[in-house]
């Protein structure tokens, strides 16, 4: 489906603006009349604002007034769920981070609560930061494990203990905005692919490495969801010769041997798993600890991290088989471990097996996961909106809704390191 007019015209300002009125029409196609229109729309709605006056190039003497996207008027809300950390954070219509804040894991990972706690530290942010509560769009929630997108439902993550968990109703209650939910590693390889270091990729595949591992497949500029939307379901894929129990109940997964649980548990921190249960929250402390260790110069603690990422480059090796990707990111707490990282690029070069070796592009993403979350809620609620959302928005004189006062609102993005 094309997108509806008001979508081409704020998905161009937001790839190519400040451009004027009649920059927009050559862009988008639509005649003047409707370029001018649908910007005067936007104007009274504050989705966009007038700038400098320019001379455009071939019109000598005809001056033109630039329009950009407003950053001080909408916003949209970013959750991320995982068993490493959470957060929120809050976006303006360009993509940047207004403010973020991590929330601690709860001990008992009961989903409600944990989605009514996340969604009272995102109303706290918002009213922190002097942005009305009827300014925000909507809600993106990127949440490790296999997820409906469609149900907006958690069909299954052990890592986090969901199973069948419906996410909008918790959320919805406490923002009063639409929710939209997509797994962590999707969230991430459509960031990075539109907005990241793998900008303009066709064919990506991004291996998430935390506790456990994730994995998200771009082919051909389109996702790749498969039967049940578990594709690229990475961490449970299984290796030759390997017995150990996975959290997830099944033996022999390609976490329980290059995750951040495998190597806390090569190192004896924690107890080998004799049943399906998820992460406990004390692991991720553990392992923010054991990494510091090994980037100070503990010698044990880097060799464990080394062989882990050799297991993931070996497995890596049968992806690109597959898939047959240009670039992969790696991402999550473990892709910024030197030792780790080296694991993995050994494998990933020539080696007595395989004398060639990959010739991709090999990424480490710097993206906050609740960043591309954000993000993911700005494509789903502003840029890709259909004709019918787009109708019942202006229905709703969006123009009435308060607007926060400039000097309330810092749009400067901050640093979005893990």
């Amino acid at each position: 489906m094309a997108k509806p007019l008001a979508a081409q015209v704020l998905s161009k300002l937001l790839s190519r603006g400040p451009l004027s009125r009649s920059q927009l029409s050559k862009l988008t196609g639509l005649n003047p009349a409707t370029v001018t229109r649908l910007t005067q729309k936007l104007l009274d709605s504050a989705f966009i604002q007038e700038g400098q006056e320019l001379i455009e190039r071939g019109q000598p003497g005809r001056r033109a007034i630039e329009l950009d996207l407003r950053t001080d008027a909408h916003f949209v809300v970013g959750i991320a769920i995982n068993a490493y950390e959470q957060s929120v954070a809050i976006a303006d219509l360009k993509g940047q981070l207004v403010a973020r804040r991590p929330v601690s894991r709860l001990s008992r990972p009961d989903p409600d609560e944990t989605l009514r706690a996340l969604g009272a530290a995102a109303l706290e942010l918002i009213a922190e930061r002097g942005i009305a509560k009827e300014s925000v769009l909507g809600c993106g929630v990127a949440c490790a494990g296999v997820v409906d997108t469609s149900a907006l439902r958690v069909l299954s993550s052990p890592d986090i203990g969901w199973f069948d968990t419906p996410v909008a109703g918790p959320l919805q209650e406490k923002l009063g905005a639409p929710v939209f939910l997509e797994t962590m590693q999707n969230a991430l390889n459509l960031t990075e692919c539109s907005f990241g270091q793998a900008a303009g990729a066709q064919n990506a595949f991004l291996v998430s490495i935390q506790l456990g591992i994730g994995a998200s497949l771009i082919l051909d500029g389109r996702l790749i969801r498969g039967g049940r939307s578990a594709a690229a379901t990475f961490g449970h894929m299984p290796v030759a010769g390997v017995e150990e129990l996975c959290n997830c109940g099944r033996r022999g997964c390609l976490t329980t041997i290059a995750s951040g649980y495998a190597v806390l548990r090569s190192l004896g921190l924690v107890d080998r798993y004799r049943a399906p249960q998820p992460h406990d929250p004390a692991y991720a402390t553990l392992l923010t600890s054991t990494l510091h260790a090994a980037e100070a110069g503990d010698r044990d603690l880097s060799a464990a991290l080394g062989q882990a990422g050799q297991n993931l480059g070996r497995s890596l090796k049968a992806a690109i088989a597959l898939a047959a990707p240009d670039v992969i990111t790696l991402s999550g707490p473990l892709a910024h471990s030197s030792a780790y990282l080296g694991g993995v690029k050994r494998m990933l070069g020539p080696t007595s097996h395989d004398p060639f070796g990959w010739e991709g592009t090999l990424y480490v993403s710097d993206t906050d996961l609740s960043a591309a979350a954000a993000r993911l809620a700005l494509e789903r609620f502003v840029y890709r909106q259909d004709d019918q959302a787009w109708q019942e928005r202006e229905e709703t004189e969006i123009s009435a809704l308060p607007i926060p006062s400039q000097n309330l609102v810092t749009t400067q993005a901050p640093s979005e390191g893990n």
